[in-house]
């Protein structure tokens, strides 16, 4: 049997060059949607050449090579069926499917395949029981920076080490007492600081007792001048490393411009929550790697205890995989 595969700019244009070729015993195998028009393989038991990709109409009037394409494989149609369906952008999908297939994973598992294609992209880079420096978690209204911090605390008293939790109430909404309600803790027993003189003391003192601190900053409008404008002031002057916390939930358009405006202010690493609640989850990872940030830790639970796990590609495969549930990847939480 011979088949190939025919480039056109609708699926009328491109059946019309199969039977022109092939003849009109030919049968029409696959068919997809590809940018600027679809993609038909065809077969025919005529004797002929193998499966080579025809050139499409619109890039050869345009004078333009079109890129190589990988041979379609059942494995490679799943995992870039299973990114679209959890909201993946079709260009990023295609990008991880391709990945993965370059690694030998032409008869593995979906899960495998995607988990290949994420560990040539993305950057994991977690954050120790006690960072090497203090940790200022920032983030959008709603996206749970203060249940991150408590989570972060707890993580260090369970590995035997300590963290201060702080509260930079700066907009006054109460912060700290909702800090210690999470760590079931008096309000005179987190540190708290209502404006930026207020923290650059708290921050100078916690220095000196040679400890390290994890500051929950207020929600910030990653859409709004003025807010980043600020933020990018107070980074400045403070020596801690800004950490983003970001839910999983939203459009991924919204997702992707909001991770770029904070790495544009400096953050290098992000926390990603609300796992446990989202379905779709290919938006956050495909903004947070366009903005070039790694992938931190995954806040699966809402419990406080345990509710923190270590970003690894094999995890982001498995909440990737279709419609997998949060908790398969829940192993190693801390």
């Amino acid at each position: 049997m011979r088949m190939k595969m025919f480039a056109a700019e609708s699926l009328e244009a491109a059946k019309a060059m199969i039977f022109a070729e092939m003849g009109d015993d030919a049968i029409i195998l696959s068919e997809r949607e590809v940018p600027g028009g679809v993609e038909v393989r065809a077969a025919t038991d005529k004797m002929g050449g193998g499966m080579v990709p025809s050139e499409s109409r619109i890039l050869t009037r345009l004078g333009a090579a079109p890129p190589p394409r990988l041979v379609e494989s059942p494995v490679r149609n799943r995992v870039r069926d299973a990114l679209l369906w959890h909201g993946a952008p079709q260009r990023f999908a295609d990008r991880i499917a391709d990945a993965g297939m370059t690694t030998a994973f032409e008869n593995g598992e979906p899960s495998a395949a995607i988990a290949a294609g994420l560990e040539s992209t993305i950057s994991c880079d977690p954050i120790p029981p006690v960072p090497h420096r203090n940790i200022v978690l920032v983030g959008a209204p709603g996206h749970g920076r203060t249940a991150t911090a408590a989570k972060l605390t707890r993580r260090a008293s369970v590995a035997k080490a300590e963290v201060l939790p702080v509260a930079a109430d700066l907009d006054l909404t109460a912060g700290g007492a909702q800090l210690a309600a999470y760590l079931e803790k008096e309000q005179d027993q987190i540190r708290t600081a209502t404006n930026p003189d207020e923290l650059f003391k708290l921050l100078s003192t916690i220095q000196n007792e040679g400890q390290r601190c994890i500051i929950d900053m207020p929600a910030i409008i990653p859409f709004d001048q003025e807010d980043m404008a600020s933020l990018q002031d107070l980074l400045a002057v403070i020596d801690a490393e800004p950490v983003l916390v970001i839910s999983a939930e939203g459009h991924p358009e919204d997702l992707s411009e909001a991770a770029r405006a904070f790495a544009r202010c400096g953050v290098r690493r992000a926390i990603v929550t609300k796992l446990d609640v989202t379905r779709r989850r290919g938006g956050i990872v495909s903004a947070l790697i366009s903005a070039k940030i790694a992938f931190s830790h995954l806040a699966i639970t809402p419990f406080i205890g345990g509710g923190l796990v270590p970003a690894t590609p094999t995890r982001l495969a498995q909440l990737l995989t279709e419609d997998a549930p949060a908790h398969v990847a829940l192993k190693g939480a801390a």
